[in-house]
């Protein structure tokens, strides 16, 4: 990273983009804690976080997904999320104290419902269609209630029909929680960002809009492969 300054809003989409090496995962990685920097300062919600362990942040409400699926294949679809809610619910005060499991199961049906997995839940984790795990792992991701979710890469690798649903999965989780959408599919950036972060050799090239962004000559050089 070279003298990134970047901020994003409270329920925003901000979109990062940039060619490969650009240094996209590596500034997410610095906001969810899985590197630390040698420099600079990491903030959420006005509190520093530069040194906090992804844990720690996950428990505030920094919650990311991957671009390769972390589903445990062995583990039915209801177990994987009902997995990753136990493991944070129990490093909050008062772990000791036995988990409301009813409330736990509830939590995993809603999110389960709301990625359109309900049907599924029995299912092995491993059994389910690349696209249907992808889903899985953002169910896994809305039962921790994220306040910022990271999203790297969401539409890798799915079909047309499969992207039309992520777009509209994605715009009403936005209603409550603040997205940061790392995407290399440029006409899925324009229809989500608010506004977009353009990244090159790990810098920051250009922020703003959509309309902006599409408009820029030298985002038009860099990224999109413009002449010129």
């Amino acid at each position: 990273m070279d003298d990134v300054n970047f901020r994003v809003e409270e329920t925003e989409i901000r979109a990062l983009i940039g060619p490969n090496g650009a240094g996209k995962t590596t500034l997410a990685n610095l906001i969810t804690g899985r590197l630390r920097p040698t420099s600079g300062r990491v903030y959420f919600e006005g509190k520093e976080i530069t040194f906090l362990p992804p844990h720690r942040r996950v428990r505030m409400g920094i919650v990311c997904t991957l671009q390769i699926p972390s589903v445990l294949r062995g583990l039915s679809v209801f177990e994987n999320v009902l997995l990753a809610l136990q493991r944070t619910e129990l490093r909050r005060p008062l772990d000791f104290l036995r988990p409301n499991e009813e409330a736990l199961r509830v939590r995993v049906c809603e999110v389960l419902e709301t990625v359109g997995l309900g049907d599924t839940r029995a299912q092995l984790a491993g059994a389910l269609p690349y696209g249907h795990q992808r889903l899985l792992e953002l169910a896994m991701a809305l039962a921790l209630r994220p306040r910022l979710l990271v999203l790297d890469e969401p539409t890798q690798g799915l079909s047309p029909e499969e992207i039309a649903h992520w777009v509209a999965l994605i715009r009403r989780v936005a209603q409550t929680t603040t997205i940061l959408l790392i995407e290399h599919n440029l006409p899925v950036v324009l229809e989500l960002a608010h506004r977009i972060t353009v990244m090159d050799r790990g810098r920051i090239l250009f922020e703003g809009t959509p309309r902006e962004v599409e408009e820029e000559p030298t985002v038009q050089r860099v990224y999109l492969g413009a002449g010129g």
